[in-house]
């Protein structure tokens, strides 16, 4: 991957990305499974929401960036080399980056500690503008990012596969025009796509369950034995289960892509074994 530097780029910015996520999903299962108040802390509770939101967005945008650049790179090569330079990878690492946080921040304002109950929710004020906000941003930001963006990721890729399917096996790098240069960069493009793939399976669930919350509805205030026969209830509960299953799974992508890396390149499995030995014989 090391001629590939715009990939190896990506693909090192995606992992510091997943990285820290996975930390902060700590402090969401702290927070709510387990009901320790990890996030009860006025300005740490803006910040945790704004770094959770930040760096999901930047996983999203890396994975449609070096989608759109394999896009390019196999469907048009003559556009490659333009689009392609470590110099380029760069700069669109860096706008990821910025424009991630900037649509990241709105959480700052949304959420807060309750001066009621000292946990960290969604803010609560009394205000028909700032509910159509939330209410707008949310749903916007939500279809935008994690529905539209994997969509058209997805068509993308169909039309990648369907080029090397039509023209055959093909070499590609993101320094080159060229496309017979080597199996690193073919490893490097199938490396790409899986990922690409995976997360698209993995967040477009998230987003449908997300659409199907507001035509599900509470059941009426009763006893739990009561809830156990509500049809309303058992129908909430139900779709409860099923999203929270489909959320675990959806996070996953940012914990597993070393799975795709070790199947899909040679490359990255000898540095692991390398970096293996070297650990044990420490």
């Amino acid at each position: 991957m090391r001629k590939c530097n715009s990939s190896a780029a990506y693909l090192a910015t995606l992992a510091v990305s997943d990285f820290l996520f996975l930390i902060l999903i700590v402090g969401n299962e702290l927070q709510y499974p387990w009901m320790v108040g990890a996030l009860d802390l006025q300005g740490w509770c803006q910040i945790w929401n704004v770094l959770s939101m930040t760096s999901q967005y930047i996983s999203l945008l890396l994975v449609f960036a070096f989608t759109v650049e394999r896009f390019i790179s196999v469907c048009r090569p003559f556009s490659c080399e333009k689009f392609s330079k470590r110099s380029r990878s760069s700069k669109i690492i860096t706008a990821i980056l910025c424009v991630s946080f900037t649509l990241a921040l709105p959480q700052a304002i949304f959420w807060n500690v309750s001066p009621d109950n000292g946990k960290c929710n969604v803010r609560n004020i009394n205000s028909t503008t700032y509910n159509n906000i939330y209410v707008i941003w949310n749903w916007t930001s939500e279809l935008v990012m994690f529905g539209a963006i994997p969509i058209v990721a997805f068509v993308l890729n169909v039309c990648v596969l369907k080029q090397i399917r039509t023209v055959g096996k093909l070499y590609v790098t993101s320094e080159t025009l060229h496309r017979h240069v080597g199996a690193r960069c073919t490893s490097t493009t199938a490396t790409l796509m899986w990922i690409s793939f995976y997360l698209i399976f993995s967040k477009l669930p998230v987003t449908i369950m997300f659409t199907m919350e507001s035509s599900v509805q509470f059941g009426d205030d009763m006893s739990i034995e009561a809830m156990s026969t509500d049809p309303v209830w058992q129908n909430y509960l139900s779709y409860f289960t099923v999203r929270k299953i489909i959320e675990e799974l959806g996070i996953s992508h940012h914990a597993c892509n070393i799975f795709i890396y070790a199947a899909t390149s040679k490359q990255f499995r000898n540095h692991l074994k390398f970096f293996l030995v070297q650990l044990l014989w420490c």
